[in-house]
């Protein structure tokens, strides 16, 4: 099946088939969430898959404190327009790497969710 011939995400995946409110929701749900709506004998090879993209965020954050002011930390979460923002500008003159440094936990934590719900995805269709 090729991408032109792929149902869209909304006709795919229901509320009720999978319990959560909203999408918005699911997308923020944890791998351990999503792993509950898979089949048993789907479900670890989905924790292997999350757990082999997901980036811890103790490590991030040690990065972000090192080499922040560089935009290495948003370079290595996937963020890369930001990363290059934060890389010429210097982060942002120090301002920008300082809150950053309270902002990239939660920005590592949403990009694992994220990278979850695209595995749940894959696995669904």
């Amino acid at each position: 099946m090729n991408n032109s011939d792929q149902v869209p995400l909304s006709e795919q995946i229901t509320e009720s088939d999978l319990g959560i409110i909203g999408e918005l929701e699911l997308k923020r749900a944890g791998a351990l969430i999503l792993a509950k709506k898979l089949p048993k004998e789907e479900r670890s090879s989905f924790l292997i898959a999350c757990n082999q993209e997901a980036k811890d965020t103790t490590t991030i954050l040690l990065i972000s404190f090192f080499f922040g002011g560089m935009g290495i930390d948003r370079f290595v979460i996937g963020d890369t327009v930001l990363g290059l923002l934060k890389l010429l500008t210097l982060g942002g003159c120090g301002l920008w790497w300082l809150i950053d440094l309270f902002l990239i936990m939660d920005a590592t934590k949403m990009k694992n969710a994220a990278s979850a719900y695209r595995i749940f995805c894959q696995l669904r269709a």
